[in-house]
């Protein structure tokens, strides 16, 4: 059987969003790197906590699922 793991990345992403369809946001790749743009559905960006509610940019959380086995 096959486990679903939920994982939350960060990502920035312009701070209005469309009501439907896709963003491009900006996620951190670790240490050293320059990091990925990416373009994902909003309906998986959440408004993090974290962010500060300034600027043209906001942090989001993506939530995406890794699948064992």
């Amino acid at each position: 059987m096959r486990k679903a793991i939920l994982m939350t990345i960060l990502a920035v992403g312009p701070r209005e969003l469309p009501v439907r369809g896709t963003a491009e946001v900006w996620f951190d790749t670790g240490s050293g790197s320059t990091g990925q743009h990416v373009t994902v559905s909003v309906k998986l960006l959440t408004l993090s906590a974290l962010d500060r509610g300034e600027g043209l940019t906001a942090l989001y959380e993506y939530e995406s699922y890794h699948y064992e086995g």
